[in-house]
């Protein structure tokens, strides 16, 4: 609700020649808050500022060089002490945007100075998340034996697995459509099942591990499958992710 003007004006304004008291008394207020400060208080605050500033600054540079893929400045910065966690405003962190480029060799920089797998973005989305989307096998490996959770659910409700389950819907109505040709199709199917592999064999308990023999085995006779059978394969696959989806 607005203020009304006689909520903000004084119930009998002052004339043009009396001298307000307002000025003055603030300044005086501000004179006597300025004598009540302690030297060694100032001094432990302005060196707050300004080491927060310079450990915001440090990050900036190292997401920077971290966007650029400069591997050696990385490790420069890395070593120099700079928060590995360091995000820009999404809150995406170094390893954010290393995983979501593809740069193994930084991800890896980055998770052995201690980065955090399992640290999440704006929309909670895991470095993991965008990984599987690309998909790059050898940052899921390196994320999943850093500890990812392949469980871990963003802000729209799914967790790594499920979007690799999308991949897998995606590719299949594509296939019934005729939008894909049968060697695209195996190619990508074989990249879907070396993903499900990874992300069952070294992100899941023992207990809810699908039976990894059956992936290897269809991913050995993909190039042999009719492709009625490759359907059936996709199916297939998408029922066993349906089996690890969270409610």
């Amino acid at each position: 609700m607005s203020c009304t003007n006689s909520e903000i004006e004084d119930d009998e304004p002052q004339s043009k020649t009396q001298p307000s008291l307002w000025k003055p008394h603030i300044t005086h207020m501000e004179f006597k808050a300025k004598k009540k400060v302690n030297p060694d208080e100032l001094k432990v605050i302005k060196r707050a500022y300004t080491l927060n500033k310079t450990a915001i600054d440090q990050g900036i540079k190292l997401i920077q060089a971290v966007n650029y893929n400069n591997t050696q400045e990385v490790e420069k910065l890395l070593d120099s002490g700079v928060d590995p966690n360091s995000n820009d405003r999404e809150l995406r962190s170094a390893l954010h945007i290393a995983v979501s480029k593809g740069y193994a060799d930084i991800v890896e920089l980055l998770l052995n100075y201690g980065a955090d797998p399992n640290k999440r973005d704006v929309i909670q989305n895991t470095p993991l998340h965008l990984a599987v989307c690309l998909p790059n096998l050898a940052v899921i490996t390196k994320l999943i034996n850093a500890k990812a959770d392949v469980r871990s659910i963003n802000l729209h409700g799914r967790n790594p697995l499920e979007l690799a389950s999308s991949k897998l819907t995606i590719l299949q109505r594509g296939w019934r459509e005729g939008a894909i040709e049968m060697v695209k199709l195996r190619s990508e199917i074989r990249q879907v099942i070396d993903l499900l592999f990874s992300l069952f064999t070294r992100g899941l308990d023992q207990v809810d591990k699908l039976n990894t023999s059956d992936l290897q085995l269809m991913k050995l006779s993909l190039d042999t499958k009719k492709p009625e059978e490759l359907d059936d394969d996709m199916s297939k696959l998408l029922s066993d992710i349906e089996k690890f989806k969270i409610a």
